[in-house]
């Protein structure tokens, strides 16, 4: 088995702030969990808690969704102890959690290449880890085992399944494009972002004919070719902490599989609301510092956005 991982994957650790546990998603349980849930709580008679902290979804909802954990009136999860740590991990073990909280901020993904690793933006321990890094992230390959719970997967991506006539079908390449695009640093963060939306615009105007993945290594080559003769001289304001800081957040969020999951105008158009979201939240800020703050919390708001509320963006 083939890993693809984030090269801050494996230094990320949990520092048991509890910001996970008091945010404003709902956390569900698909219908195995709710079982095994039901015989813990039954074994040790605790029948009711366990009917007022399960609370069971109406008919209907997305597939593998049975019920949700219930919140404490201050906003934090049911099981959400005093010092920041799980009742229901301390009573029953790690391994007897559901998926999410097993793996949280950890972003599992199966992919016809192998396994793909990253992590979520939305925990402020990783945003630590990354925020005062300068240098551009990268994509660690290996076939060392990594251990991760069975059916964790967040995503599926097998390009192959798609039809010859969809730009998908070459997925792994525009993904390395992009994220290629997104650190090339000779060019101001807004300017790489309409460079990417550019290309999946020209993509998707690409006639679907046997000729289409030579026109499709056209279009990348064309871009290389604009990148390499543009000025190597940094433009002002584009390589601050605050700014690689978003870089490094756009490029985690391409390798996540957006263009994948929404397609190519799609994802496109995300990248420019995050990019609208971003510039309004660093408006008025007050020095480096600041800056910095307003930067990880806006990309906080992003993250939380696509990774716990799509349908969000899907109707936005």
């Amino acid at each position: 088995m083939m890993y693809f991982m984030m090269d801050f994957y494996e230094l990320f650790t949990c520092e048991m702030c509890g910001v996970c546990c008091r945010n404003n998603w709902l956390v569900t349980v698909d219908k195995t969990s709710y079982d095994r849930n039901a015989q813990l709580f039954e074994r040790q008679g605790n029948n009711e808690e366990f009917r007022q902290a399960f609370i069971p979804l109406p008919a209907g909802t997305s597939p593998g969704e049975y019920a949700y954990i219930a919140k404490q009136a201050g906003g934090g999860c049911w099981f959400l102890a005093g010092d920041n740590l799980c009742r229901l991990q301390k009573q029953a073990g790690h391994q007897h959690l559901d998926n999410v909280c097993q793996l949280f901020p950890r972003y599992p993904m199966a992919s016809a290449r192998g396994v793909e690793l990253t992590l979520s933006f939305s925990c402020p321990a990783v945003l630590r880890l990354v925020s005062s890094r300068t240098e551009p992230l990268a994509i660690i390959r290996t076939e060392r085992p990594i251990a991760l719970a069975e059916n964790s997967y967040v995503l599926e991506v097998y390009p192959e399944q798609k039809s010859l006539g969809d730009p998908l079908l070459y997925y792994f390449e525009l993904e390395h494009h992009f994220i290629d695009i997104m650190q090339a640093r000779n060019l101001g963060i807004k300017a790489r972002l309409d460079l990417i939306c550019r290309t999946a615009e020209a993509v998707n105007r690409t006639t679907r004919d046997d000729s289409f993945a030579r026109k499709l290594t056209k279009i990348i080559n064309c871009n290389y070719d604009y990148l390499e003769g543009l000025s190597l001289v940094e433009q002002q304001g584009d390589h601050s902490l605050s700014d690689i800081l978003l870089e490094h957040f756009f490029v985690n969020f391409i390798f996540k599989k957006p263009f994948y999951l929404y397609g190519l105008q799609r994802t496109g158009q995300i990248l420019r609301q995050f990019w609208q979201s971003a510039v309004k939240n660093r408006k008025a800020t007050q020095g480096p510092a600041d800056d910095l703050e307003r930067t990880m919390a806006a990309i906080r708001d992003l993250e939380f956005q696509y990774g716990h509320d799509r349908q969000k963006l899907l109707r936005s």
